[in-house]
């Protein structure tokens, strides 16, 4: 019993030391500003081990370039109705486990004009898209249901008849608390990639900077894991095993220049760029005005007659 119990800590350290290695991998979100549209670049990475996944190696075109396109404007349309999504790219590998997407897109119709300042609509960077999306095999959106829940749900009864005579102990956590195998299930049923709902804090609230020497404003935000799931299994007989879902990413807003936000919306001063141009042009017209006034005073007292004395 003894070596039994040694045997099982020292394979939930290695599987618990794996999946620490597996969280070295985040995904970045960035979100450049400029001329009044958001230029978004996606890096995602999503790890799970509880059902195998296809492999899958493919750039995003045709169908499945189209079925995401709208995917993601039907989700950030949620957030803002005008939003338009154009120049859509990105590929997609899943292997061992994981799954990583790289995504650009453009987004218009955020920004609107008061005077001279730009306000850009930042709301919708936290969409949520509830499709089940496919490339190839692979269902690559909704991968709690296609792939977590199936396992999970097989050891939901794991302290009844006949589960109990085979599995000792079952343990679901999700971000390091304990959960009901119901609860649990429910959890991993909702485990989605293309959610961000994560980002759901205003803008204004992010780790503001600006860099002086490249002039731009950032907005940086490290919400944590989305996902943080497992469920540890430990049976009468044989190893023990522990299926897991992990997901984080970071997020980053970047505009030219000395920007502002409050709230979700991000004001930029649009007329920096052309005052230093109007006050030159002042200038040199007060000289020139200057100088002609000069010349013409000059040349009318030439014309005068002196004055006898």
């Amino acid at each position: 019993m003894r070596r039994r119990r040694l045997l099982t800590i020292s394979i939930l350290a290695i599987l618990v030391l794996s999946w620490s290695t597996a969280r070295v991998q985040g995904a970045s979100l960035t979100y450049a500003v400029h001329d009044g549209k958001v230029s978004v670049s996606m890096s995602l990475h999503f790890f799970q081990n509880a059902t195998a996944m296809p492999v899958v190696d493919a750039k995003f075109a045709g169908s499945p370039a189209q079925d995401i396109t709208s995917a993601l404007e039907e989700a950030v349309r949620r957030r803002v109705s005008n939003i338009t999504i154009s120049s859509f790219s990105g590929e997609l590998v899943s292997k061992d486990g994981w799954i990583n997407a790289t995504i650009q897109f453009e987004a218009t119709g955020v920004s609107s004009r008061k005077e001279n300042l730009l306000i850009v609509n930042c709301s919708w960077i936290s969409f949520s898209a509830s499709r089940d999306l496919k490339l190839e095999d692979l269902s690559y959106n909704l991968i709690g249901a296609a792939y977590v829940v199936p396992e999970f749900k097989k050891y939901v009864d794991f302290e009844i008849p006949p589960l109990n005579e085979t599995i000792e102990k079952v343990v679901y956590q999700s971000k390091h608390l304990e959960l009901s195998p119901r609860d649990a299930t429910y959890t991993a049923g909702n485990v989605t990639l293309l959610d961000l709902r994560n980002l759901d804090m205003p803008l204004q609230k992010w780790r503001r900077s600006y860099d002086v020497a490249n002039a731009l404003t950032t907005w940086e935000y490290y919400p944590g894991p989305a996902v943080d799931l497992s469920m540890a299994v430990t049976p009468r007989e044989g190893a023990p095993f522990v299926a897991m879902a992990f997901y984080n990413y970071t997020a980053m807003v970047s505009v030219g220049g000395l920007a502002q936000a409050n709230g979700d919306a991000v004001t930029i001063d649009v007329s920096a760029g052309f005052e230093p141009l109007l006050m030159f042009a002042v200038i040199l017209v007060t000289f020139v005005f200057a100088v002609v006034a000069s010349w013409t005073y000059r040349s009318r007292r030439r014309q005068i007659p002196g004055k006898r004395r």
